[in-house]
């Protein structure tokens, strides 16, 4: 059909056709062009917001990377510090303990030194006389309070007493001094019977 319409067209027409479809096609690869280059663009744009933006998370990331980093090296710092105190407050301590040993140590030395016998050293290494001696001395002292408690509430006692004593003289003085006006007022009427 297309040859027959071919064949019935006059060579203008032909031409003409010929010209319209190559306006056409070269319309077409102008359009293809102008497409590829809009891609072309597109393309190079979203390549440049994609570096733009990788370049974005790699500063956020340099910077979130270096804020970790200062808190891993302040709190390195920190336990470094605490350790350095720990290990400062043991070495005393171990210090401390080996001197009260050096001191044990030099005084069972010197109480086996001034010990006449070995009885003696042993006894007096072993503690039996300083504990002895600290009983004795609460013993002591207990007793002293008590006996100083016991004087005390004696002296109360005593005290009390006094007081009963007192408060029972004044009574009866004044039970007498009732009784006496009313003897003599007795001894009045009888006079005045006699009479």
């Amino acid at each position: 059909m297309a040859e027959i319409n071919l064949k019935k067209l006059s060579r203008a027409e032909l031409l003409e056709m010929m010209i319209q479809y190559s306006e056409e096609a070269e319309a077409a690869k102008e359009h293809e062009r102008l497409y590829k280059e809009e891609l072309e663009k597109e393309k190079a744009q979203m390549q440049h917001e994609m570096a733009e933006e990788r370049a974005r998370m790699l500063a956020a990331f340099d910077e979130e990377k270096a804020q970790m980093r200062a808190k891993f090296a302040e709190q390195k710092a920190e336990q470094k510090a605490k350790f350095d105190k720990d290990i400062e407050g043991l070495k005393a301590r171990l210090t401390r303990e080996k001197e009260e040993m050096k001191q044990q140590v030099d005084d069972a030395l010197m109480k086996i030194e001034n010990s006449q016998s070995l009885a003696e050293a042993s006894i007096k290494l072993g503690g039996i006389m300083e504990s002895a001696q600290k009983a004795a001395d609460i013993y002591i002292e207990t007793i002293k309070k008590n006996a100083q408690k016991e004087y005390q509430d004696l002296m109360q006692e005593i005290q009390e007493k006094r007081e009963k004593l007192q408060d029972e003289e004044a009574m009866k003085t004044e039970e007498t001094a009732e009784v006496k006006p009313k003897t003599t007022r007795k001894h009045r009427s009888t006079k005045k019977e006699t009479d």
